[in-house]
């Protein structure tokens, strides 16, 4: 199913945030994005607009929406309605983070106003030996203590930077960060850990050397793959799981934008992060919770019915005794009626057999509270020895 394009929508949106944000509710690329807006005349914020803004400077004047005689009409795909319904949408606590992204509450302070953050002191003095590296040219820290900085020679004064005001902005909102042993640096966040970094993309480079002598097709040469750095920076967020891929995790320079310029919008990730894997924590416990109670419940259940099969078993058992017992007492008073007219001499002996029948009865009959004695409750013992 296709969507029109609302476009008075579309221009609240593309003024509110930067292209690539808004064209991630869309499911569509900011190129993608950009064509859309010159084919429904909406004006974007020209570039350097969202930089400015970030540093507390003015940006560029909203221009009113033109008004057109004949606007065109431009589908949408069902898979970008899917993601424009995204978590931002029915999570309030993700709409706040929005409001703090576009008031400028996440903007990092001007340069003339941070002072170096004694982290950025530490991780500087850790790789600027500048003799350790991997194969890749990627500085290593001669010790750990250090934030997650992960970068060549090249870039490592501009990464620095870009932490610095990260770490600013975190400070300013009341989060703190921290160094474990590993050199894992996290932000903590609503009592949760998100574990960040900055690092610079290693550049795959391949060559073609010929084979053969005046090589004519492709297959004559040989290719050759070395890796290199990229001169380019990317923040990334390491912490997340399954069921939140849905958040992006990793901002990387483009041809149009610097990661200085999405400082507010990383910073914003790693606050989402930490709500959705806060609210995934507690949805969690409420679960167990609920599994805990449940199981409560069904022992209890389970106990009840043990109870009542106990005392429908005990309630039968008398019934079945009952019956039996008044059956024996009217078979006895047969048994005395006809035995009176059988020999008298014999007529002790029926008298016995009554009299024993009688209590027989009565040991069976749940109503008689003393139950007459019977050699029969000495059973028990001819298993001792």
């Amino acid at each position: 199913m296709s969507l029109q394009y609302d476009r008075e929508e579309l221009y609240q949106k593309v003024w509110e945030k930067p292209l690539l944000r808004v064209a991630e509710q869309y499911g569509v690329s900011a190129v993608a994005l950009g064509k859309v807006c010159g084919k429904l005349s909406v004006p974007v914020p020209g570039r350097g607009h969202w930089a400015k803004l970030a540093h507390g400077k003015a940006g560029v004047a909203k221009p009113v929406l033109p008004i057109l005689n004949k606007v065109p009409i431009v589908y949408r795909s069902a898979r970008a309605q899917l993601k424009e319904n995204t978590l931002d949408q029915n999570n309030p606590e993700l709409v706040v983070i929005d409001q703090l992204l576009s008031s400028g509450s996440l903007n990092p302070p001007r340069e003339n106003d941070a002072q170096v953050h004694d982290l950025i002191r530490r991780t500087a003095s850790h790789l600027r030996s500048r003799s350790r590296k991997n194969e890749h040219g990627i500085l290593l820290p001669r010790e750990p203590g250090g934030l997650n900085v992960k970068v060549t020679e090249g870039t490592l004064d501009r990464a620095l930077q870009v932490v610095s005001q990260i770490l600013s902005v975190l400070e300013m909102q009341n989060f703190s960060v921290e160094i474990s042993e590993q050199g894992d640096t996290a932000a903590l966040i609503q009592g949760q850990r998100i574990s960040f970094g900055i690092e610079e993309p290693i550049r795959k480079f391949i060559t073609q050397k010929p084979r053969v002598p005046n090589p004519t097709d492709r297959w004559d040469y040989d290719q050759a793959v070395t890796y290199g750095p990229s001169g380019t920076l990317a923040l990334v967020i390491h912490s997340g799981s399954w069921d939140t891929r849905a958040l992006r995790t990793r901002w990387a320079d483009a041809k149009v934008q610097r990661i200085e310029s999405r400082i507010p919008d990383f910073v914003a990730g790693l606050i989402r992060t930490a709500v959705v894997l806060r609210q995934k924590e507690e949805e969690r416990r409420r679960h167990e919770l609920e599994q805990q109670k449940r199981a409560q419940e069904l022992a209890q259940l389970r106990k009840d019915i043990e109870e009542e099969e106990k005392k429908l078993k005990e309630f039968n058992d008398w019934l079945e005794d009952w019956e039996r017992a008044e059956r024996m007492r009217r078979f006895v008073a047969v048994y005395a009626e006809k035995s009176r007219s059988w020999p008298a001499e014999k007529q002790p002996k029926y008298r016995e057999w009554i009299e024993w029948a009688t209590r027989e009865a009565d040991r069976l009959d749940p109503f008689v509270l003393e139950r007459p004695a019977s050699v029969m409750d000495r059973k028990h013992e001819l298993g001792r020895r």
